[in-house]
């Protein structure tokens, strides 16, 4: 079995639903405590833990304290806001049943309002309700995760808040567990995000994460991602361990996408590791839950450098009134060794849009069902990979452009594995047994006189044989899709094959459109048209030039195709600071007037004593946002202010502001 096989019959856990996103936001309360926060003393009081239990494996519910477990529980501020810090602690030492419990904590969260949450658990759980006063309940259950990083020297990871830079060891005693996360209120949040991520949550075993997930709500990009997931976390031999990974999306989710839950796992997800090489997609099993998704990825690999991780609907994703591209034509599949060779032809229609990409996707089913594994290109072929040999898959292909993906052609079945190479038949001609004996010809009696004149035999014709093969033409249609640091290389194969298959193709980069070095080498096999050129030097031209090769040699240098790679973004623009409230600044910009090559995923906002100075606090934004609140400041300090944008390729310089005096 691949190793990102999907596991069979796993079983979908219920949530709790959650309300659903008000049309208005309040701010962190003001009278939110930020000391640990004790159980509550009465059914009125907030900002407190109402119950704190658990129910081991096999056994009967208890309290934590009983359990010998502690809970924790209090706010604190971080980059992006206010968040409220859940935990349990004790878990050293304790036998299986025990950590193999499922935990259940109920928080009064009062006037604050939980909305996101980032946790290390296992198959976690959260609702959101309200208490007959109007206050807000939050509870959380689940299991805890094994873990192989060092709990204690890494404290702010517990709460999935930062797990550094660097690789860490397990635990002198092997293996630890955990279970913790911290809750946000999305404050300072545009509405729009409020609105798509309200109710989502985000578990893992995996070391750092960002503090809230990127989402454009713009059509035709990969909307939802989890930028800096992960460091890799090694046992006592120094192996990296692997990693699962939990995501919840609640109604609102897909409401605000302009779609509902239904229809998305109808087409299924697509989870992708944005690398160098290009996204790789892992299996995942997507169930209803409580109105929205639950997505189940049992494998996300050894946690390095996975830097970002999407999640894409895998459904049409154009606006409303905006034209997505038609249907892939003639789509075709064949097996090969624990993959599929998928191939099909342009879409009659582009919707008013070039078409820049297509989506292959594997599934288990004729219709419905979980992506089991995918490809992107931007020719018409890719390979779908990490499939079993001899299983039955069922392949849709959809079409990319800048206003969206549209509907997948209809399913083709493709077996995979290489195709079986049949055994020779019966022979044409069967053995007659031995050959008769020839009778004797009698010697005829010589004629006297002249020798008679007889035709002479019709010589036989010269045979021909072929000429000898040459190098094949030059691959056509060279298309280039620039990226962060590569850029993707598509071709058409050559209008002559010289007289012998082609064997492989190079693509080669260049900074200049004749001459030079080659800065960067990619090669594909006969079976393919693209391959990725890795790096590149950011926001540069670049000039690219595909052979092809066969037994005879390889085609002539042709004109060599040239795109940009993505770079950083411009700095914004306007940055300017208010405080609005007490201990609260406000901070505005406008957004750049160069995006780089590719879309501004986010800005961060730094207050300093200087305008050059240690920056003391922080806000983030998604890239659709133009302000964020930072919280929790000391009244009366004058403060200095910087914003950044960020884009798949970097960070901007950053444009100063004006200074601000936070308000008593």
């Amino acid at each position: 079995m691949p190793r990102r096989a999907v596991l069979a019959g796993a079983a979908a856990v219920l949530l709790t639903a959650l309300s659903p996103a008000p049309v208005a936001r309040a701010d962190v309360p003001d009278d939110l405590p930020y000391e640990p926060w004790p159980e509550c003393s009465g059914p009125r009081v907030t900002y407190c833990l109402v119950s704190a239990g658990i129910v081991p494996d096999g056994g009967a519910p208890a309290s934590l304290t009983d359990a010998g477990l502690t809970p924790v529980l209090n706010p604190f501020e971080s980059d992006t806001g206010t968040w409220l810090r859940w935990g349990v602690d004790g878990w050293a030492g304790k036998p299986a049943e025990v950590t193999g419990g499922e935990v259940t904590l109920v928080v009064n969260t009062g006037g604050f309002v939980p909305r996101f949450t980032n946790a290390i658990a296992a198959g976690l759980r959260i609702s959101r309700t309200t208490d007959q006063s109007g206050n807000y309940v939050l509870t959380v259950t689940g299991r805890a995760a094994a873990v192989a990083w060092n709990l204690n020297s890494l404290e702010d990871c517990k709460f999935a808040v930062d797990c550094g830079d660097t690789d860490s060891m397990a635990d002198a005693d092997g293996t630890g567990w955990w279970f913790g996360g911290r809750t946000q209120d999305l404050s300072g949040s545009d509405g729009q995000y409020v609105s798509a991520m309200d109710g989502v949550f985000v578990a893992s075993n995996a070391q750092s994460r960002a503090d809230l997930p990127a989402y454009d709500a713009g059509a035709g990009t990969d909307r939802l991602g989890l930028p800096g997931f992960g460091n890799p976390h090694l046992d006592l031999e120094g192996a990296a361990v692997r990693n699962f990974l939990t995501v919840h999306l609640p109604a609102g989710y897909f409401t605000a996408i302009g779609t509902t839950a239904s229809a998305a796992l109808a087409t299924g997800f697509d989870v992708l590791l944005a690398g160098a090489g290009g996204p790789v997609p892992y299996p995942v099993t997507a169930t209803s839950s409580s109105g929205g998704v639950r997505l189940e990825v049992p494998d996300l690999g050894p946690g390095s450098d996975l830097s970002r991780v999407v999640i894409r609907e895998a459904a049409p994703t154009a606006p409303p009134g905006a034209a997505a591209p038609g249907v892939p034509r003639s789509v075709t599949a064949t097996g090969a060794a624990e993959s599929a060779r998928v191939g099909w032809q342009a879409p009659l229609a582009n919707g008013g849009s070039a078409v820049t990409g297509y989506r292959a996707r594997a599934y288990a089913a004729s219709s419905g069902g979980p992506v089991l594994s995918s490809c992107e290109s931007a020719v018409t072929t890719c390979t779908i990979g990490d499939l079993t040999d001899g299983e039955t898959y069922y392949v849709a292909v959809s079409a990319v452009t800048a206003r969206g993906e549209g509907l997948p052609a209809a399913r083709s079945t493709v077996v995979a594995g290489a195709p079986a190479v049949p055994a020779p038949g019966p022979a044409s001609n069967p053995d007659p047994g031995p050959a008769p004996t020839p009778t004797p010809t009698p010697t005829p009696t010589p004629t006297v006189g002249p020798t008679p004149t007889t035709d002479a035999p019709t010589p036989s014709p010269t045979e021909t044989t072929d000429p000898a093969p040459e190098a094949p033409a030059a691959p056509g249609e060279v298309r280039l899709t620039p990226g962060a640091g590569r850029l993707t290389v598509g071709w058409e194969e050559p209008v002559d094959d010289g007289g012998a298959a082609v064997t492989d193709y190079t693509a080669r980069a260049y900074l200049s459109s004749s001459g030079g070095p080659p800065v960067a080498v990619c090669h594909a096999d006969a079976s393919r048209r693209s391959c990725v050129l890795t790096g590149l030097k950011a926001g540069t031209r670049h000039y690219v030039l595909v052979t092809a090769t066969n037994e005879a040699g390889t085609s002539a240098g042709g004109a060599r195709t040239s795109a940009v790679t993505w770079a950083a973004p411009g700095r914004p623009r306007s940055a300017d600071a208010t405080s609005p409230k007490k201990g609260k600044v406000k901070v505005t910009w406008q957004a750049p007037t160069a995006t780089g090559g590719t879309a501004v995923t986010g800005y961060r906002a730094e207050l300093s004593a200087t305008y050059t100075g240690r920056a003391v606090a922080r806000c983030t934004a998604a890239g659709s946002a133009r302000s964020c609140v930072v919280s929790g400041l000391k009244a009366g300090r004058t403060l200095h202010v910087r914003v950044v944008a960020l884009n798949a390729a970097g960070t901007s310089a950053a444009v100063t502001g004006g200074s601000v005096q936070v308000r008593g």
